[in-house]
């Protein structure tokens, strides 16, 4: 890569430092998508400027700058992900989600490091003639300007000690670079890491706070407000199976219960977080509620498996053996679970309000 080809490269990435701060704040997904496709343009218009200019995109270009020893397989496979993320957020039914931001954000931080980098590399060209280092070894054998080992003087011996000197100099100070890149590289990636992990954390405690008062305006009775807060989680956090989970609640006990939406809901959510286990509980209820106790035991079973505590888990698997007329094996989980809205479950539930 020239000089001319670095500043280049450096220009094209700096038309992303915009886009690339963005990243950093809470947006909806469809202007997270747009965010990781422009960031990717001002990526790809770099790496073809340090090819010196090329007609190449995507994967294509990432590995022809492996090739050509610009990247080693670390930083490839960095941008290879930025490629695959930029490829999913392509899709207008797609909703990226913060690993796709990740992957948006540690390509282009990967890809300014390879050119700063390459700017701080020594050149290996002779200083005064800007050729091949010029050797001080002459060929041949001995003349009569060079002394033979027999004659070898103190003085000789003193000369010679200053030549290794000379060459060993400049490796210590190779050296030194190298453990200096090194330090600096790792001092990134530990600031990338927890400036990703601060973001996790707030998005984590927001989407906590926000659960808290959706769920606090369903249980005064707000139920309009309470699905509209719902909703808004459900753009906010694609990825998070918890607000379908409420929102199926709240279609299942409405007057007239909307069985079809909660449906719908559950099967969103355990699709999102197949291991979410208030999904696989709130399944096993709504199929109770739709008189299929064989199928509710199915997902009832599933979910005491996951969280052997969940009282109201065991509740309603005891409703649904009792169901089908197996009321010792009812009566067990029902005696472990207490007291409930799942205690009078003689006869099939029919659609109606659960506990949370």
């Amino acid at each position: 890569m020239t000089p001319s080809d670095r500043a280049a490269a450096l220009a094209a990435l700096s038309n992303g430092r915009e886009v690339y701060g963005r990243l950093d704040q809470i947006r909806g997904p469809e202007d997270a998508a747009a965010d990781i496709l422009e960031l990717w343009v001002a990526s790809e218009a770099a790496m073809r400027a340090m090819l010196g200019g090329s007609t190449l995109a995507g994967q294509a270009l990432v590995r022809e700058l492996r090739q050509r020893g610009e990247l080693n397989l670390e930083q490839a496979n960095t941008l290879a992900s930025f490629w695959d993320a930029r490829s999913r957020s392509e899709d207008v039914a797609y909703k990226p989600t913060l690993t796709d931001v990740g992957f948006a954000r540690s390509g282009y931080n990967e890809l300014g490091r390879v050119v700063a980098d390459a700017t701080a590399r020594p050149s290996t060209t002779n200083a005064t003639t800007g050729g091949t280092p010029v050797s001080t070894f002459a060929p041949g054998g001995p003349t009569a300007s060079t002394p033979r080992a027999s004659d070898a003087t103190p003085v000789a011996t003193g000369a010679a000690s200053a030549a290794v000197q000379s060459i060993a100099a400049p490796a210590v100070g190779a050296r030194r670079r190298g453990i200096q890149i090194l330090i600096g590289v790792v001092v990134v990636v530990l600031i990338i890491g927890a400036a990703i992990a601060a973001y996790i954390i707030h998005e984590r405690s927001k989407f906590d706070g926000d659960m808290t008062n959706a769920i606090s305006l369903m249980t005064t009775g707000r139920t309009e407000a309470a699905r509209q807060a719902f909703g808004q989680l459900v753009t906010d956090y694609p990825d998070k199976a918890a607000p379908h989970v409420f929102l199926s609640r709240l279609a299942r006990t409405d007057t007239p219960p909307d069985m079809s939406t909660a449906r719908q809901e559950l099967i969103t959510a355990i699709r999102i977080e197949p291991t979410y286990e208030p999904a696989q509980r709130e399944m096993g209820i709504y199929q109770l509620a739709s008189r299929n106790p064989s199928l509710a035991l199915n997902f009832l079973i599933r979910a005491v498996r996951m969280s052997p505590n969940d009282s109201a888990a065991q509740g309603y698997l005891g409703c649904a053996l009792m169901n089908l007329n197996r009321a010792p094996e009812a009566q067990k989980f029902l005696a472990r679970a207490g007291n409930g809205t799942w205690s009078s479950c003689t006869a099939p539930l029919s659609p109606g309000p659960v506990a949370h």
